[in-house]
């Protein structure tokens, strides 16, 4: 009965943990983490980073195609493409190295949940900028309305969307994927959390954009960091991760059903609430 109980907790957070990656967008690697330090009980801080980013992975599997698909996506799909690689590009060293710096370096748990603690402050911050301080950026893109073809160098891409011109800095998408590349794969998380903000605040690029972007990238980022850790000989807790991935599958199909009927601010604010709570738990707890 213990056991059952054991993983029927685990699974129920897995499908909470679903659910907010297909809501809200932000934190489900941190859930993830959380569900698997404290619920579940594993005490091997590198093992928890990389089952956390194996479920950070099945959602961008199941909401890109979704993105791709809709009528908006296809008249920027070769800009979408094209700046997220580049951030991908730079995503890939970052998430190698920061999966290197991670397993030799804060590999003890007692310290990991110490760092972790004041990541989820981070996340909460982040959070709390977009929601009360960060001017509303409107969603225009428009079914219909193509985009001209993007002009591109090594200094800069140039394109045009809804009469409005956007010039981004290879450099900049490069280096600013290396850098938050880094830090999700220290500590098992998407870094969705990042990009988008990356992008729409620090660039200008359009929040419908962006999040296409960001997808993209936490997939390949996170599929580099999970390859490198098991390389390095991190192990998983495979019957766990098998719980949590259907656990992560339920949530993030029901997510789309179930928000219909959620107040999205309440979510959010919800959210930020739990999160901070684990950074406290973590940071404060003996």
């Amino acid at each position: 009965m213990e056991i059952f109980l054991y993983y029927a907790a685990g699974f129920l957070w897995a499908v909470f943990t679903g659910f907010v990656f297909s809501t809200v967008g932000a934190a489900g690697g941190i859930l993830a983490s959380f569900g698997f330090i404290t619920i579940l009980g594993i005490h091997s801080a590198n093992s928890v980073k990389v089952m956390s980013q194996i479920l950070v992975i099945v959602s961008p599997l199941i909401a890109l195609p979704v993105y791709l698909k809709q009528s908006r996506t296809k008249e920027v799909k070769k800009v979408l493409f094209y700046i997220a690689f580049i951030i991908a590009a730079g995503a890939v060293g970052g998430a190698l190295f920061g999966s290197w710096f991670s397993k030799n370096y804060i590999y003890g748990l007692k310290a990991f949940k110490y760092l972790f603690g004041y990541l989820t402050f981070f996340v909460v911050g982040v959070m709390a900028y977009k929601m009360f301080l960060a001017k509303k950026k409107p969603d225009s893109l428009k079914s219909g309305e193509p985009c001209p073809p993007l002009r591109a160098s090594f200094k800069s891409i140039d394109f045009t969307c809804q009469n409005k011109n956007y010039s981004v800095s290879p450099a900049l998408l490069f280096f600013g994927g290396f850098l938050i590349a880094v830090l999700a794969s220290i500590f098992g998380v998407g870094g969705g959390f990042l990009i988008v903000p990356f992008l729409t605040d620090g660039i200008g690029i359009p929040v419908f954009l962006a999040a296409g972007i960001s997808m993209l990238v936490v997939l390949i980022s996170s599929i580099t960091s999970v390859s490198n850790y098991l390389r390095m000989g991190i192990h998983v807790v495979v019957l766990i991760l098998l719980v949590e991935l259907a656990g992560i599958i339920v949530g993030s199909r029901l997510g789309p059903k179930i928000s219909k009927h959620l107040n999205d601010k309440a979510l959010k604010y919800s959210l930020m609430v739990l999160l901070a709570f684990i950074g406290v738990y973590y940071v404060f707890k003996p």
